[in-house]
């Protein structure tokens, strides 16, 4: 993801950079630029919103399962410190086993509940980001903007070039 962010920056730098070579200085003063916070669309459009909602009701959801079963972990590990110079070795073993494979148990619970997420985040913000794509065209078209540029790859840009506000109620407006 950081490769294609850098790949982005640059094709747009060189883009930039052969507009106003190609071009008398008059008519570069002409390019319109359009910077979006694509981060702040997402978490402040309705679409992003209700995208999120879902995300993280799952994600509480699986945190309160995972809290049990690792309170249960913290006990029994705890059991095992305080009590196994008591213990014979065969009950050692036997406790830090059933211990391993609690824990594993639970590492193989985790995968699953991340890759879970990764789908709710496949099957929930891909459509907005695809519409968002496309809201973008249309801002561009409309608004004449000759470059638009996510915030989050340049170092730099005045207030009056962040279109993030026009860009989120399009959206919300594309995706009713």
């Amino acid at each position: 993801m950081k490769g294609l962010k850098y790949i982005v920056t640059g094709v747009c730098a060189a883009a930039l950079f052969a507009y106003s070579g190609l071009t008398s200085p008059v008519q570069a003063a002409e390019l319109k630029i359009g910077v979006v916070n694509m981060q702040k669309v997402l978490t402040s459009s309705s679409a992003g919103k209700k995208a999120q909602s879902i995300i993280e009701q799952k994600m509480k959801s699986y945190d309160s399962t995972f809290k049990k079963d690792k309170d249960s972990l913290v006990t029994m590990r705890e059991e095992i410190e305080k009590k196994s110079s008591a213990w014979s070795d065969t009950v050692k073993q036997q406790k830090f086993s059933d211990f391993q494979k609690k824990s594993a148990e639970l590492g193989t619970k985790e995968r699953e509940a991340n890759q879970e997420i990764r789908k709710l985040q496949e099957r929930h913000v891909q459509p907005v980001l695809q519409k968002l794509e496309d809201v973008i065209q249309n801002v561009a078209k409309n608004g004449q903007y000759d470059l638009i540029l996510p915030s989050n790859t340049i170092l730099f840009a005045g207030g009056r070039h962040d279109i993030t506000d026009q860009v989120t109620k399009a959206l919300d407006a594309a995706m009713k």
